[in-house]
């Protein structure tokens, strides 16, 4: 409506546009051009007076995309490719060089994961996972609750926290017109202005799976980007490092972390939204569920139970080969023992980190185009007259128009401009100019350096891309870290790890705004629903990276040797 007054011609009773009105109407409608033009214009006093180093340029280009990327002025892919404009043309960096941070081993790592993760969607079994685990947890709404929360956590450990929050919308739906129905909880309430929102029940159950799936996907280095963004930035500025970001490692120090973080999560929604702890509150009251209820509530979660069937030939096939992948990841090269990458590494001569993930994901991928999801063609083999043979051919474990269709590619240049500005970065001395202006911060105790970095990538995440917010921070509190003398492991995970919490603001994450579209969920009720959430993810982050994070790698309370040849 505001579009239709502003392009409108207006009637002649219209009083005239003021100077102002003029101004603001055009901003409204110009706003992203305007950013778009401005933006580099701002960013000139980094590059000026002449002669201009490389590392202003890399500067001038880092502050362009970062505000690009923020204000999402144009898309973040389209963002993502300025690098392989201003680097070349600037002498920055040659055009060869800065192509190669956009397909790599992390990159690949990354639509791996994707494609693992589309077999699992497109066999259902994710869905029989959810059922499973709400039929065995129970129906009141506190136990709902729970096994949403820890289904959810569970899928976005393995697959997009996009796709594990989008398969829990309709089963949350499902579950709360049950209660409508049964006339104990009501879905939207209507607001002020006569508009149907969600009610505080419906934003507990909808806010529970998006920050549940956000809180999975820390739990394995596939669990979501900016995992592999962390790693891949590490790897590139210590090449020479030991691999302190495998699987295994990352995993050990990621799932009791994760729970801890899910369980707090959990506590604050009960609290908040069912009266947890709170028996006499009007919380508590409104959401007692009678055995009628609940019945009703068995009833329908059995009914979709029964539409699934029995388990098809085709989800055990992706329980073997995405079960057998994560198996394999663990073991490639665990360093409690000799796994079976390092195995082939020696047996065959090769260098450390020779094989790495990604030519595992590869492999299982090639593998689930490729495997049958039925036994249907063995028709072929006993069909006896013409009319028996099968009419069409049998589809794969994974549907490649399907999986390609929908498959989010964009994210792998967004990934790979990160990388590219990394690079730069590194090569020019933009670090550690940088760095040198961070030094003030080397009389602060580590523990409130690591502190100030969780709070200030959390607040920062809420506004913009995670995956974006990682590429800017994680090299930044690096180079801190080397200034400082402390082991830039240890900064690197406390902001790779903020990045992925979004608790607050839709825009920060697709899963938010998901849950927000779907539901009519209003800005301020997600806030009110996240600020518990945030305070104690703040916390616990703080705690699991300052007591935990060393126990898993002992390295952190020392400088290697690694760092210091970094940077010579």
């Amino acid at each position: 409506m505001l579009l239709n007054k502003i392009f409108s011609f207006g009637k002649a009773e219209d009083p005239p546009l003021t100077i102002k009105d003029k101004l603001k109407y055009f901003f409204i409608a110009y706003w992203r051009g305007i950013v778009c033009v401005l933006t580099p214009l701002i960013a000139l006093p980094i590059i000026l007076p002449p002669p201009i180093e490389n590392y202003q340029w890399c500067a001038f280009c880092l502050v362009i995309m970062a505000i690009y990327w923020v204000t999402e002025c144009i898309p973040l892919t389209v963002t993502s490719f300025l690098p392989l404009i201003i680097f070349p043309l600037t002498g920055v960096n040659s055009t060869t060089a800065t192509s190669k941070a956009y397909m790599n081993d992390t990159i690949i790592m990354f639509l791996g994961s994707l494609i693992l993760a589309s077999a699992v969607e497109q066999s259902g079994l994710h869905k029989r996972l959810a059922l499973c685990a709400i039929k065995l947890i129970g129906f009141t709404h506190f136990r709902l609750l729970l096994s949403l929360c820890v289904v959810t956590t569970f899928i976005s450990m393995w697959i997009t926290n996009t796709a594990a929050t989008t398969m829990m919308v309709p089963i949350n739906f499902a579950i709360l017109k049950v209660f409508e129905d049964q006339k104990l909880l009501k879905i939207y309430e209507t607001n002020s202005d006569g508009e149907k929102i969600a009610s505080d029940i419906t934003t507990c159950y909808f806010c529970a799976a998006t920050f549940s799936a956000t809180i999975g996907g820390i739990g394995t280095l596939v669990g979501t980007a900016t995992n592999l963004v962390l790693k891949g930035l590490f790897q590139k500025a210590y090449p020479a490092a030991p691999e302190y970001l495998s699987f295994p490692k990352f995993s050990a120090f990621s799932v009791p972390y994760m729970i801890i973080l899910e369980a707090a999560m959990f506590i604050n929604l009960a609290v908040l939204y069912f009266g947890y702890l709170r028996p006499n509150s009007a919380a508590a009251k409104e959401t007692t569920i009678t055995p009628d209820g609940i019945a009703a509530a068995k009833r329908a979660v059995d009914a979709d139970w029964k539409k699934l069937g029995r388990i098809t030939f085709w989800e055990y096939m992706v329980i073997i080969l995405f079960g057998g992948a994560m198996v394999l990841f663990f073991c490639r090269s665990p360093q409690m023992f000799e796994g079976w990458g390092d195995f082939m590494e020696k047996r065959f001569d090769r260098p450390h980190k020779f094989i790495r993930d990604s030519a595992l994901a590869a492999l299982v991928s090639y593998l689930m185009l490729l495997a049958p999801s039925s036994l249907y063609f063995f028709k072929n083999f006993i069909a006896k007259y013409h009319e028996n043979f099968p009419k069409s051919p049998v589809q794969s474990v994974l549907n490649w128009s399907e999986m390609n269709a929908k498959l989010p590619y964009s994210f792998m240049f967004l990934l790979g401009g990160g990388f590219a500005l990394s690079d730069a970065a590194k090569k020019t001395g933009l670090n550690e100019k940088i760095g040198e202006s961070l030094q003030s911060l080397k009389s602060l105790p580590n523990a409130a350096i690591i502190l100030i970095i969780i709070i200030v990538v959390i607040f920062v995440t809420n506004f913009a891309s995670n995956v974006v917010v990682c590429n800017v921070f994680v090299p930044i509190v690096m180079e801190l870290a080397k200034k400082i003398d402390r082991n830039p492991l240890w900064y690197a995970i406390a902001a790779g790890f903020s990045a992925s919490y979004c608790f607050m603001i839709p825009v920060g994450t697709p899963g938010n705004l998901i849950v927000q579209s779907a539901a009519s969920i209003p800005t301020k009720k997600m806030i009110i629903a996240g600020a518990g959430p945030t305070l104690s993810t703040i916390i616990i982050t703080w705690a699991a990276i300052y007591f935990w994070a060393p126990v898993i790698w002992s390295d952190l309370l020392i400088l290697p040797d690694w760092a210091h040849a970094q940077t010579t």
